[in-house]
């Protein structure tokens, strides 16, 4: 594919995300250029509000007027899309768990209660981070961790310099962004027991992880570029066996499982459902992007 047929893709992200820094380790392993359009790390996002983008997470990926919400699908997006070479094995979703409970077990690292405007933001996505006990749970934390840690130094880099052995895969992003995420950006790598002479293998694979070099991007521009953009994908096939039971082009929402009922729904005309995801269309005609996984769909 060259850079004339391939759709321009815009990343929606803020410094801190976590799952940001996933997707930009990912668009680093595949080699694809893209700009990134930062976003404010607490509500309102005026940006993604001009686009009629209510859903609350970040990151979101436009590939041309396809948005692609959660993680799964932007992954699912840009391999399917773009680069459908880059090596995938059959224990990815097992990796992909994994990366999960890392992140999780390390809201416990934080070791104090958050200012009251993030706790407010984050209360309907991270209740953790609002636990009455949160300041003591430091200690458990980084038990855990180093726990977590010793798996990945003796288990999944015991084959070679990746994830399971000598070529880098998704296994390695799944894994990778979380390490390094909490390493670099959560400074562990400052805490005593955490070094490199207790995890040569970890300090050396994380080295060797490559790192994003996007364009920035106007907020405006970002607007501008999407709603005159084609479509990246076509839609999937019509699923006629879905349990959902919605017909098609029914006004829905969408919204997280695992946030609080009603904080943060998604609304839009449902176009595509399939195993893999299921498609909306806002009133401007973009189309979101959703997992099967971990998200509710309903009848507005």
């Amino acid at each position: 594919m060259t850079s004339s047929t391939r759709p321009q893709l815009i990343l929606f992200d803020y410094d801190f995300s976590p799952f940001a820094q996933k997707i930009h380790l990912l668009l680093a392993c595949c080699a694809l250029p893209f700009s990134r359009c930062e976003q404010p790390p607490l509500l309102p996002r005026p940006t993604l509000e001009r686009l009629g983008i209510t859903y609350r997470r970040i990151p979101v990926l436009a590939m041309g007027k396809d948005v692609y919400c959660d993680t799964t699908a932007i992954i699912e997006g840009v391999l399917g899309r773009l680069a459908s070479g880059f090596p995938r094995t059959r224990a990815e979703k097992a990796y992909e768990s994994f990366g999960r409970l890392l992140f999780n077990s390390s809201l416990g690292l934080v070791g104090k209660a958050p200012d009251e405007a993030i706790m407010k933001d984050r209360a309907t996505i991270f209740p953790q981070l609002c636990r009455p006990d949160i300041h003591t749970l430091r200690p458990s934390a980084l038990a855990e961790l180093r726990a977590n840690f010793t798996i990945v130094e003796k288990d999944f880099l015991s084959a070679g310099a990746w994830v399971g052995g000598v070529t880098m895969s998704l296994d390695d992003v799944h894994v990778g962004f979380v390490v390094r995420w909490i390493l670099k950006r959560m400074q562990i790598e400052k805490v005593p027991g955490f070094g490199k002479d207790e995890f040569p293998k970890i300090y050396h694979w994380v080295e060797q992880l490559p790192k994003s070099t996007p364009t920035e991007i106007s907020q405006e521009d970002a607007v501008k570029n999407i709603l005159s953009s084609s479509y990246a994908v076509g839609l999937p096939k019509w699923d006629d066996n879905d349990h959902l039971g919605i017909e098609e082009g029914a006004v829905v929402t969408v919204e997280s499982s695992d946030a609080t009922p009603g904080a943060h729904p998604q609304a839009g005309k449902l176009v595509g459902v399939s195993m893999k995801e299921v498609v909306l269309e806002l009133d401007n005609s973009v189309r979101l992007h959703f997992p099967r996984q971990g998200y509710i769909v309903r009848k507005a």
